[in-house]
């Protein structure tokens, strides 16, 4: 028997991370069907998908195996295909990386990637989803260094620390905004879940995932290190570049917790409910690209 589920118009997120309401939303009520009924997304009440939206739920409908969907109105159906939501661009070993990426030179999004974690060309993949980005948008000469920080420094916590099968990546340009959108994500044992396989932290975590997010920003590393050099940086150093540099806004959700942190709000870290939870962990980050004459870098690389 078909179940239909009405999927959101999540077309604004004022505050970062909101969309992660019609997010799970969708998921409650996906997973509370049967396993002998075939569930039915009907999209007729959708016009467009916010890229903090999109992301997530592209990949949830790619662990869905059985899902049918209805109603996509036409231009609605041509945005989905561009965005490669229904069928991701799944980046391989040997695969010619710059040829796939070639035709989006002119546009103002990077598609939704997937990748190996275990990739061994990861390090030149990172270069050439940076030059996509780089002549897309002419970005500022001030912001091409801090952009290859980021983006190196998130792929590698994915390689390090996630024990997922996949990365995933996608960016897109919001014009009115004239900022940048960069999601990045894995399907992986939760930053929580780190802290539990290396044991460290745990007499401080506990159960407490949330716990676990803020331990992780404030650069306490789950890395096999000696003390000295037991504080990692990657994720405290792009968060206090993108808000506290360039007044932008940051959000990690990973397992049953999620973190925001943007120039106007302030800083949450908050525990969620136990009938939610995500496998794995999606940063997204908002990157405004006027920059002032102020901002460098290098006070946010410890």
């Amino acid at each position: 028997m078909n179940k239909v589920i009405n999927i959101p118009n999540a077309d604004r997120d004022e505050r970062i991370g909101s969309v992660f309401n019609h997010l799970f939303s969708v998921i409650f009520a996906n997973e509370q069907i049967r396993n002998n009924d075939v569930p039915v997304w009907d999209f007729s009440k959708t016009s467009f998908f916010h890229p903090f939206f999109l992301f997530p739920f592209a990949i949830y409908k790619s662990k869905c195996k059985n899902v049918q969907c209805k109603n996509v109105v036409g231009y609605m159906k041509n945005y989905l295909e561009c965005v490669k939501f229904f069928d991701m661009l799944t980046i391989k070993d040997d695969m010619d990386l710059n040829s796939a990426l070639k035709e989006y030179l002119g546009k103002s999004y990077i598609p939704i990637c997937r990748f190996s974690r275990l990739n061994k060309n990861i390090d030149s993949m990172q270069t050439i989803i940076q030059g996509v980005i780089e002549k897309q948008k002419n970005l500022d000469l001030k912001l091409k260094t801090p952009l290859s920080y980021l983006i190196s420094e998130l792929i590698c916590n994915i390689n390090q620390h996630s024990d997922s099968d996949y990365g995933y990546i996608y960016t897109q340009y919001l014009k009115r905004e004239n900022c940048l959108d960069i999601c990045i994500a894995d399907d992986g044992i939760t930053i929580y879940g780190s802290y539990v396989k290396s044991q460290k932290m745990l007499d401080k975590i506990g159960d407490n995932e949330a716990e676990a997010l803020k331990y992780a920003n404030e650069g306490y590393s789950t890395k096999d290190l000696p003390d000295a050099e037991s504080r990692g940086f990657g994720i405290s150093s792009t968060k206090s570049m993108i808000v506290e540099g360039l007044g932008g806004a940051f959000f990690m959700l990973s397992g049953g917790a999620f973190h925001r942190h943007d120039a106007s709000g302030g800083s949450d870290y908050v525990k969620l409910p136990d009938t939610i939870n995500w496998n794995g962990t999606i940063i997204l980050m908002r990157i405004p690209l006027t920059v002032s004459e102020e901002f460098d870098y290098t006070k946010y690389i410890k």
